[in-house]
């Protein structure tokens, strides 16, 4: 398996190209996240990835847009150093775990915006399994807070991983 930063760019090309497909008619139209539009999700995608990455040694900062955010977390993410200790902006959580959250709300939310733009939804497959894993580690009060994740949904276990990861975060494959 490769490792953070391999996963979060396989995350970001799959963001790359789902955000790549917003029309100029799609801004507004609702999300799979309650209450947002697909402004709103972007938004929230880019706030997340510009907090983790300033957190990660990525010197970014919320109201950057993609272009910038994206090749400065790369960066980042590709230097082990930048993983080692704990985040105090993420309440001691340890970098690691900050990176598999970043890449974790990078990928989830490429589905969300894929099914609310009618683009490919398919997910790639290494980045699905690790934050599956990752994910699974955390606190489950943690996880299923209103600021994360819904309650999970129930799937057959011998359903692929991306119907497992969308599960686990309360979304319906």
């Amino acid at each position: 398996m490769s490792g953070p930063g391999e996963v979060w760019g396989q995350a970001a090309q799959k963001w790359t190209e789902v955000s790549a497909a917003i029309g100029d008619d799609d801004w507004d139209k609702p999300t799979t996240c309650d209450g947002w539009t697909v402004r709103d999700l972007v938004d929230h995608v880019m706030q997340w990835q510009a907090t983790g990455g300033g957190v990660l040694g990525a010197g970014t900062a919320p109201g950057q847009d993609w272009s910038e955010i994206r090749p400065a977390l790369a960066a980042a993410l590709s230097d082990p150093a930048n993983l080692e200790g704990v985040a105090e902006a993420f309440g001691g959580m340890p970098k690691q775990a900050v990176a598999g959250l970043v890449t974790g709300d990078l990928l989830v939310h490429s589905w969300d915006l894929a099914r609310s733009v009618g683009a490919d939804e398919t997910l790639p497959e290494e980045a699905t399994e690790a934050t599956l894993m990752g994910l699974s580690r955390l606190p489950e009060e943690m996880l299923r807070s209103e600021t994360m994740f819904g309650p999970a949904q129930e799937v057959p276990a011998d359903t692929t991983a991306q119907a497992r990861l969308l599960a686990f975060v309360g979304r319906q494959p």
